[in-house]
């Protein structure tokens, strides 16, 4: 998975829209839309910065869609909560989600 790809589905992920990035990161919505799947454009350093830090991930997830070696590895706690989550219905796991969003807004 690419850039395009992984923006995407963090924007989905987290319930945001193109716009409410453009506007927490001061990329113009056009620049933006270039971005998305089917286009061949890659973001500049600084942008994907810009958008790592609003997304709070990091560049290698939005450049390559995989997670950080400390969440790849076999004993970690969270890597057993991401097969926990993988079994979840559709609904079960957006419930969680927005709670996960609800706990993230509070702190």
């Amino acid at each position: 998975m690419g850039f395009a790809e992984t923006l995407r589905d963090e924007l989905e992920y987290q319930g945001m829209q193109v716009k409410e990035l453009s506007q927490k990161t001061g990329i113009s919505v056009n620049t933006l839309n270039k971005y998305r799947p089917g286009s061949t454009v890659s973001p500049t350093l600084e942008n994907a910065q810009k958008i790592a830090k609003i997304l709070n991930v990091s560049i290698d997830y939005l450049a390559t869609g995989k997670l950080d070696e400390e969440i790849n590895s076999e004993n970690s706690d969270l890597q057993k909560l991401i097969k926990d989550l993988k079994m979840f219905s559709k609904n079960d796991f957006e419930t969680v989600r927005l709670v996960v969003k609800s706990l993230r807004e509070k702190y």
